[in-house]
Formats: structure tokens, sequence, C-alpha cells
């Protein structure tokens, strides 16, 4: 008898020990920083499907076929901004076909002027339809699409994508690639 009310005791202890637990906050999710080419999580950003080549592959042979962002890295130019807005790039990019590419908008912080950039061209790129279906990619490891498709959630897009493997994931499964240039910067008026 003594062991079965030291059993109660305890159970009773516990049950007003789970009933006296402060409620655990949401986990909070940062942008991520540098170096931005390094291993990424699986995990996409919360609200965000991950996706795979070949789901990829299958969505562009639809009908409802998602606006495809490369957001790997150019060099920012301040001076850029008087004249035609060009990034500098060392070497061609080559991306997936039909891809926009919009470099440097998965940075953990936005300077201003790509802030203004990223936001103009997705309304540009869904025509102001925050539901259209959009992907984010860059290369395999690389945090700039996983932050730039945080980003677009955040913005009250709906159907945002992150393709983690990126160009290199395309490739492995037969994908071709096309040389591609980036949108210019907004220039000064």
């Amino acid at each position: 008898m003594l062991k079965m009310s030291a059993i109660l005791l305890f159970a009773m202890l516990l049950g007003v020990a789970c009933a006296n637990t402060v409620p655990v906050e949401p986990v909070k999710e940062f942008y991520r920083g540098l170096p931005y080419h390094a291993p990424t999580t699986q995990m996409p950003p919360i609200g965000i499907r991950r996706i795979s080549a070949n789901y990829l592959k299958g969505s562009l042979a639809s009908h409802h076929k998602p606006v495809l962002i490369d957001v790997y890295g150019a060099i920012f130019r301040e001076e850029s901004l008087d004249f035609d807005g060009a990034w500098l790039v060392s070497t061609p990019r080559k991306n997936i076909p039909g891809s926009v590419w919009l470099p440097n908008v998965g940075e953990q912080e936005l300077k201003p002027v790509v802030q203004l950039y990223f936001d103009t061209n997705l309304i540009e790129l869904t025509a102001g339809d925050k539901s259209k279906s959009l992907v984010f990619y860059c290369i395999e490891d690389c945090w700039m699409a996983w932050n730039a498709a945080k980003r677009a959630r955040e913005w009250g897009y709906s159907d945002v994508m992150w393709f983690r493997e990126g160009v290199d994931g395309w490739k492995d499964i037969g994908g071709e690639l096309q040389v591609n240039e980036p949108i210019n910067l907004p220039v000064n008026e």
C-alpha cells in the first residue's frame, strides 16, 4: 500500500509540474551570414517547401511553371547606380533555362537599394500575384537561396520553394544550363 501511495504522489506531483510549465516560444529563424557558400541545413525555412531536381523538372514541364530565381552573388558597385546599374560579373554565370538572376538578394542584411531591387523585381516577375510559385536557388550549399526564400515568404509570397542543390543538382539529373546576365540595379535619377 505504501508503494502505491508513493506512485500516486509522484504522479500528482508530475501532473502539477507539467501543468505549471511555461509555454515554449517558437524557434526564431535568423538569416544566415558569411560565409554564404557553406554547408546548409537540410530543412527549408519555416513555411517554405524544399524541392528536388526531379520535382523542379516536372514543374517546368507543367503549364503552371514557377518563377525561377537564381540568387548567386555578384559584386555590387555603388558607382554603377549612377550609370547603367550593371553588376560586376567576373565570369559568365550559367543557370537553369528560364531563370532570372537577382544577385545578392539572399544576403543576411540587404542594402536599401538591393532590397528595393528585390522587392520591385518580385512584383514584376509575379505581376503582383503573391500566390505565384517562386523557386529560389544558387549552387549547392549556398545560404543565399535559403535567405532569399525566407525573405520572400516574410514579404507575403505564399508559394515559395527552395531548391537546395541549385545548378549542381540540376546538372546531376542531366539538366542543361544557359549563360545569363543579372538584372541591372535601379539607377539614380
